[in-house]
């Protein structure tokens, strides 16, 4: 006899008995290839964005903007709505 693992939730066997009969493999391998492959996808090291990749998001964000925002450097625009000519808050 090997290894054991017990499982008593439900749901999670429900969703191993699925997953097994879908692919025509055991419960067994069918909950080893998703472990490996789950582990696989968390094992890949983090990538930071490339600053092209950010400004594309930045781009991306102005259609969420107002209208009267359209087209503006924000970041002059949001100065001058919350600060005065001495740089104090509104």
């Amino acid at each position: 006899m090997g290894v054991q693992l017990n499982i008593k939730d439900e749901e999670t066997v429900r969703l191993a008995r699925e997953l097994a009969a879908e692919m025509g493999e055991s419960v067994t391998l069918a909950v080893r290839i998703a472990l490996q492959e789950r582990r696989a996808r968390t094992m890949q090291p983090k990538r930071r964005a490339t600053v092209d990749e950010l400004l594309e998001m930045a781009r991306g964000l102005r259609g969420h903007w107002k209208p009267e925002f359209r087209d503006q450097e924000l970041s002059t625009t949001h100065g001058a709505l919350l600060y005065d000519e001495d740089g104090l808050p509104k």
